[in-house]
């Protein structure tokens, strides 16, 4: 099981670090690991309106396959210039699911983690979603 630490992504950029500060690490099945971007943020952001990330884990249900929910949340945080109070819109929501089964060899988990994560890091499904539409022909 990997430890808890911070995850380093670039920006829209491709250029610029942001960092996801660990919060708390999984206390045990089902309970998440909790990342959120401190580091860098604007410093009077309130904590409840930056970005957060988390990931947990768990059985399915006949124990077959390890199953990691994942969320990640950016809200769209403005300060009024007259009250300088900060309040939230909207936000950029993703989240999903994978489902790692545990009969298989590593090598073939491996291989479907990595790829599978390198189809949604792809321009063209980045793309996608920036623009909500799924590419047509």
């Amino acid at each position: 099981m990997p430890s808890m630490a911070n995850i380093t992504v670039k920006k829209d950029d491709g250029t610029t670090d942001i960092v996801y500060d660990a919060q708390t690490g999984a206390g045990s099945d089902g309970s998440p690991a909790v990342w959120r971007q401190d580091t860098g943020a604007t410093a009077s952001l309130p904590v409840g309106m930056r970005a957060i990330f988390w990931l947990k884990s768990l059985w399915n249900g006949p124990k077959t396959a390890r199953k990691l929910p994942f969320r990640y949340e950016r809200p769209y945080a403005v300060q009024d210039s007259t009250t300088t109070r900060w309040s939230t819109s909207d936000r950029v929501i993703i989240e999903g699911v994978a489902t790692v089964p545990q009969g298989i060899p590593a090598a073939d988990i491996n291989e479907g983690i990595s790829q599978g994560c390198n189809l949604l890091a792809a321009a063209l499904v980045k793309s996608s979603m920036k623009t909500g539409y799924a590419p047509n022909q």
